[in-house]
């Protein structure tokens, strides 16, 4: 169950972004413009918004990768409270390369924080039984589809037991039954603590996931709150990405608005 604002305030800031401005080398216009944001202990934020708008780029950002890997200019000040781990959309990209096995690969972060092997060990077990990967573990990376790949970068962020997860895109290369199990995961990790940032153009899964929205465009912030709130916004329709399907179908049959955002908030509203 998500937490109400009122609990997530009595929580720890993990993450904080302040007027946050970035440039990618070698170009005018700010990928990031004037950004400030916050994510508490606990909570998941989702950032929505059209193809160059800017998720992906605040997630590196406060991944501490940009401008420090990519280049660029940066302004701004961005607060990480804890460790952090991102994931990428293209799992290949991640992939240390040196480990002849999943188990290890999961255990190659843990393994370069210096952890005990007693420690490192059962972080990798734990991980890897929460994606639902146990089965892979003697596998070769290498030979792995991209989704059991990204299920296994998944699980050596979560063995690194990170205290702010920043994903982009963490179901891209998952089928239906994977990607469900996915958005409950970020439920269940958020529950222990975890601020949770996911840049996704899946909207669907959000009214069950999210406890806030950050509706991102040309760089800066459009519109922040609850589900509701950013769904209810007739702008985020007609300028924005739209909305979950149920509330499309919803909208497109000329039903009363407020347009219910689940299947089954839709079947309590069905006479």
């Amino acid at each position: 169950m998500r937490r109400g604002r009122a609990d997530l305030e009595t929580h720890l800031t993990r993450l904080a972004l302040d007027a946050v401005t970035y440039r990618y080398p070698a170009t005018e216009r700010p990928a990031l413009n004037g950004v400030s944001c916050a994510v508490a202990a606990g909570e998941v934020v989702a950032l929505i918004g059209s193809i160059g708008a800017g998720a992906s780029t605040l997630l590196l950002v406060a991944a501490g990768l940009a401008p420090r890997v990519t280049g660029g200019d940066l302004t701004g000040t961005v607060t990480c409270e804890g460790r952090a781990a991102l994931l990428l959309p293209t799992p290949w990209t991640q992939s240390s390369g040196m480990a002849f096995t999943v188990w290890d690969e999961v255990a190659f972060g843990p393994a370069n924080l210096g952890w005990p092997r007693e420690r490192i060990a059962a972080a990798v077990d734990r991980a890897l039984a929460r994606v639902d990967a146990v089965p892979l573990a003697g596998r070769d990376p290498a030979t792995l589809s991209g989704g059991e790949l990204q299920r296994v970068i998944f699980a050596g962020l979560i063995a690194m037991e990170p205290d702010v997860l920043l994903l982009d895109e963490p179901t891209a290369e998952l089928d239906p039954v994977a990607a469900a199990a996915t958005w409950r995961l970020l439920r269940s990790l958020a529950a222990e603590g975890r601020a949770i940032v996911v840049a996704t153009s899946e909207l669907d899964p959000l009214p069950e996931v999210a406890d806030r929205i950050i509706w991102l465009e040309h760089g800066r912030v459009r519109r922040v709150g609850t589900v509701v709130e950013v769904f209810e916004d007739a702008e985020v329709w007609t300028a924005g990405p739209g909305a979950p399907a149920v509330a499309r179908a919803w909208r497109r049959a000329g039903l009363p608005d407020p347009p219910p955002l689940t299947v089954d908030a839709l079947v309590a509203r069905v006479p």
